[in-house]
């Protein structure tokens, strides 16, 4: 056995003001209410350099508190350092690296007990000094955290912040997803990003379905259409409107349509299944075309086989 805990006076060791900068005085407040009724839970670890000054490496808030308790002797990790800043802040990094801090699903379950258990959720509020919606939406992960993606989490193959972002779908569409992320092995940057994307009021069905059928690919459709959002910020920053060449669009559009009909005349009932969301994307875009070819029609008076004027200076046949 290795016990490197040794009896400490409280008032030879100096306070760290890096990590006293995050702790806020309502932790202080539990944690010498939890030192009188349990004692120290976290024993706090100090560093002696080879002069015999001892700074505190982790622990600033039990420090804090057992000052103000009026405690003279603290039993504390011991731990030899070299008389640098630089060893001293390594040490206080990986100290902090293996704290062990229960991630958002384990705190939803861990509340739902406790709620179900007739805890009021006041007391809980003020026992963590948390708010009464962060208690509330935890619960809420968990309450809607579909059963199969729970078990994903339980058996290590989804992360628990992954399962957090996936609980954010609809019940039904959860575990498809998040079957899916996990197989391509998405980042919960990813899976955050698609999760918003399908929540958005205004993400098209065809872009809905796509997230859910083929992440990566929607994640990629997303990147495009925002690289081409920035390119016309870009634009109109520079004082220029993005390049409006009708007739140049509409030859070089109405050879990919002609090309299009011509193989959708031989696709069989069998592979219209696996293209129905590409066809129901088709299928929009084209009549928000048709709706804007329409509108110009009834406001310029255009007619089959006219040449009329779009863009001054330009003309073109509108059929």
């Amino acid at each position: 056995m290795i016990n490197k805990v040794k009896e400490i006076d409280v008032a030879a060791v100096a306070g760290n003001s890096t990590l006293a900068s995050g702790v806020d005085r309502r932790a202080v407040e539990r944690c010498k209410d939890a030192i009188e009724k349990l004692g120290v839970l976290h024993t706090p670890v100090v560093g002696t350099t080879g002069g015999g000054d001892k700074l505190l490496l982790s622990g600033q808030c039990e420090l804090t508190a057992l000052r103000e308790l009026g405690v003279r002797k603290m039993d504390a990790i011991e731990v030899g350092v070299a008389d640098d800043a630089g060893a001293k802040a390594k040490l206080s990094l990986l100290l902090i690296a293996l704290n062990d801090m229960p991630g958002a699903l384990c705190e939803g379950l861990l509340l739902k007990e406790a709620v179900g258990a007739g805890v009021p959720r006041l007391e809980i509020q003020g026992m963590l000094g948390r708010s009464a919606s962060w208690v509330s939406n935890r619960i809420a992960l968990i309450t809607r955290l579909d059963g199969n993606v729970y078990e994903m989490v339980r058996c290590g193959l989804l992360d628990p912040r992954s399962a957090q972002e996936v609980a954010r779908l609809p019940a039904e569409a959860q575990f498809a997803f998040a079957e899916k992320a996990v197989r391509e092995g998405l980042p919960k940057s990813a899976i955050e990003k698609l999760v918003a994307s399908y929540n958005d009021e205004t993400c098209p069905d065809a872009v809905m379905a796509q997230i859910l059928s083929d992440p990566r690919s929607a994640m990629r459709r997303m990147a495009d259409r925002r690289r081409a959002v920035d390119a016309d910020k870009q634009e109109r920053s520079k004082g220029k409107a993005p390049p409006h060449d009708v007739c140049g669009c509409i030859k070089s559009v109405t050879g990919h349509i002609s090309k299009l009909c011509h193989v959708l005349k031989y696709v069989t009932p069998q592979e219209t299944i696996g293209h129905s969301a590409a066809l129901k994307e088709l299928e929009t875009e084209m009549l928000a075309l048709l709706a804007a070819v329409r509108e110009l029609v009834a406001k310029d008076g255009v007619s089959p086989g006219k040449k009329q004027p779009l863009i001054e200076g330009v003309s073109c046949s509108a059929g």
